[in-house]
């Protein structure tokens, strides 16, 4: 098994040999010196991922501090990273991969309460046991099959005979037969994607038991090739996608395992290992989805729209367009939303709450072009942070509400608790 770290965003990470020798230590987390070397070079490397570590020194003690993404990183030697999300000074899990199923153009809308309740699994674990489960799935309902050409030199008439493959291939052969059919199998783009997976799955070290399922649903697919080319392969399933329809699952899940997709870090700044999610990105799907489905006129929500610019014209064009994270036009009033994952202390009035006086300038800026009077700034809830802050009036025609938005609570709950606040402005 590979040793297995968890820490929350903007905790610091320290070395163990530093512990006993240095005086005020607040590392949240301390690694072996190997560790801590091998998390400082990749912070240093100039194709690591910016943002996602910080390297610095404070009275003599080295630190790291892990930043803007969530998710799970392995190490060179194996050490799994996990980043998990921090609000209220509590980091979760759960919290992670309940957000994770609303995230768009990934796999985890499979992830069912049986994930996100499974607080004891490596995040990892979690994910490889959500595409286990969707491959069992497809072997339960069948293995997919097609027809594909096949052009071979047979010793009987079979399909389309080839004149001039036979007179290039088979002029000293006359028993042969150069001819082309097509031939039912089951090694075809979906399944050699899913056999890639599984046979990368193997190399790794898991649990017993899930190494025991690994090998299993590989054995079942004995038959399949591992793919030449991952990409072409996944080229060849969109252009055939009602074909292969129900695989669509366990390919995201495919393609997320492999790699071929980082959400928001570009493939091969990490190890393969990775799964990292800007956290910025997870919350604002997450309320944006909630918004969508569960807003009293869901036709009315509109998300990332850009029909309008701060700039109306400069030499004869418009610049600069304006795309707020939510537009709901209803009952001839428009609200602007937007989602900001940062923690706000609710009782720090002389510090302006912890606001970022910039995302002040964007929402009045919104609010002005798209003719909106109520502007919604959304943050994650916290101990601190458990109701709305009382209203900014810009002016007397446009109010800023701060809101919390609380990812423990029911999606839809907290979508109608928004709403009635938003409709009792009037």
């Amino acid at each position: 098994m590979p040793s297995f770290i968890s820490v929350a965003e903007n905790d610091l990470i320290g070395k163990v040999q530093e512990v006993s020798v240095k005086i005020g230590f607040r590392a949240a987390v301390v690694v072996p010196e190997a560790t801590f070397n091998a998390l400082r070079q990749l912070a240093y490397d100039a194709d690591g991922v910016e943002g996602l570590l910080t390297f610095f020194v404070q009275k003599g003690v080295e630190y790291i501090r892990v930043n803007r993404y969530v998710g799970l990183l392995t190490l060179p030697d194996g050490t799994q990273l996990e980043i998990l999300p921090k609000i209220g000074g509590i980091s979760s899990r759960s919290a992670l991969l309940t957000m994770l199923r609303y995230l768009q153009n990934g796999p985890f809308r499979t992830l069912s309460s049986a994930y996100t309740n499974a607080t004891t699994l490596p995040l990892w674990d979690v994910f490889v046991t959500a595409f286990l489960d969707a491959v069992e799935q497809v072997i339960r309902q069948g293995i997919q099959k097609s027809y594909t050409d096949v052009d071979r030199n047979e010793r009987f008439w079979k399909g389309k005979f080839q004149a001039t493959r036979q007179q290039r291939d088979n002029a000293q052969h006359a028993e042969r037969l150069a001819v082309t059919y097509d031939k039912l199998t089951a090694n075809v783009p979906p399944n050699r994607i899913i056999k890639t997976t599984l046979q990368f799955l193997r190399q790794q070290r898991y649990h017993p038991s899930l190494q025991q399922r690994i090998r299993q649903l590989d054995w079942a697919l004995d038959d399949i090739q591992v793919s030449e080319s991952i990409s072409d392969d996944l080229r060849a399933v969109k252009r055939a996608s009602r074909l292969f329809a129900r695989y669509e699952h366990v390919l995201r899940w495919a393609e997320a395992l492999l790699g071929r997709r980082a959400y928001g870090v570009k493939p091969g700044q990490v190890a393969e290992l990775s799964l990292l999610f800007p956290m910025e990105r997870v919350f604002e799907d997450y309320v944006a989805y909630g918004i969508r489905r569960y807003w009293p006129d869901a036709d009315a929500v509109t998300v990332q729209e850009s029909t309008e610019h701060l700039i109306n014209e400069h030499i004869g064009t418009p610049k600069f367009k304006l795309r707020p994270d939510i537009l709901i036009r209803h009952d001839n009033r428009t609200f602007v939303l937007d989602t900001k994952w940062k923690e706000l202390n609710g009782m720090e009035r002389s510090g302006n709450y912890g606001i970022d006086q910039r995302d002040l300038y964007q929402l009045y800026a919104y609010g002005k072009k798209y003719k909106a009077s109520d502007l919604f700034l959304i943050y994650p809830a916290s101990q601190g942070f458990n109701q709305p802050l009382p209203v900014f009036d810009y002016d007397a025609e446009t109010r800023l509400h701060v809101v919390p938005f609380d990812s423990a609570n029911p999606l839809v709950k907290e979508v109608e608790k928004l709403a009635a606040y938003a409709f009792s402005y009037q």
